[in-house]
């Protein structure tokens, strides 16, 4: 990306940015947590889908979590219904006790594998520096947001915090977008979204009337997907030192 604005950017006040995968590398540590939970849980599962269940877990297929994004339960609901499906998919029984033994084994493993992209801290400095707003909007509930950011030395970076259940509604419901624009105290047109999300990031602060980003970390975007994205003048991202750039942050 050039040094300087880009074109859909120049009004840009301020910026709202996704937490999970964009400032903080969560995908890795669900993928390894999940893992060494389920073998302590249930030792007797084949071991090949053992090691493949943290990503089972992340993957979601049943859409537990998109349910929760949109109101229809708790983040603990949903979080001990993915665990009943990861034990079916287990070939194992979800036992009185066994979610909780679970999360037991899950939470201590999750944290120590949690790290933040190391290009997270600086760009947000960066941002700081040049007294541009920021926000955090993320579909996770606030007391684990919270935790996340500690453990990764984030916390202290940012404006405004809004997570699902603290706004009532999740991205890319447009309220979720414009709520938290709110809370920083600029226009949506003046406020830029970036995140990892297709849908529910780059597509729906597009469609709340924002200027986004959409952050691919890894290879190269689905070439139906970078045209939806350009057709939207919605620029591809490959990291959030680009952020700081395009806005023109030293």
């Amino acid at each position: 990306m050039p040094r300087g604005p880009l074109p859909a950017w120049a009004r840009v006040r301020a910026v709202l940015l996704d937490v999970d995968d964009t400032l903080i590398d969560t995908r890795a540590a669900m993928h390894q947590a999940g893992t060494v939970a389920s073998g302590v849980v249930w030792p007797a599962a084949d071991r090949s889908r053992i090691a493949l269940a943290g990503e089972r877990f992340r993957s979601d297929p049943d859409g537990f979590f998109g349910a929760y994004t949109r109101g229809e339960s708790t983040f603990d609901a949903m979080r001990r219904a993915r665990i009943g499906a990861l034990a079916t998919w287990l070939g194992q029984e979800l036992g009185e006790g066994h979610a909780g033994a679970w999360l037991a084994a899950y939470e201590p493993a999750f944290e120590a594998a949690l790290r933040a992209h190391t290009d997270a801290e600086v760009a947000l400095t960066r941002l700081a520096a040049h007294g541009i707003p920021v926000g955090f909007l993320t579909n996770s509930g606030a007391d684990y947001t919270a935790r996340k950011l500690a453990l990764t030395g984030l916390g202290g970076l940012v404006d405004v915090i809004c997570t699902r259940d603290t706004l009532g509604f999740g991205k890319p419901d447009a309220r979720a977008f414009h709520e938290a624009c709110r809370r920083l105290g600029t226009a949506p047109a003046e406020t830029l979204y970036v995140g990892d999300e297709l849908l529910s990031d780059a597509l729906g602060a597009a469609d709340a009337g924002m200027p986004a980003g959409w952050l691919v970390r890894d290879g190269a975007p689905d070439p139906g997907e970078a045209d939806v994205v350009a057709g939207r003048g919605i620029p591809v991202l490959a990291n959030l030192i680009q952020v700081a750039d395009g806005l023109g942050c030293p």
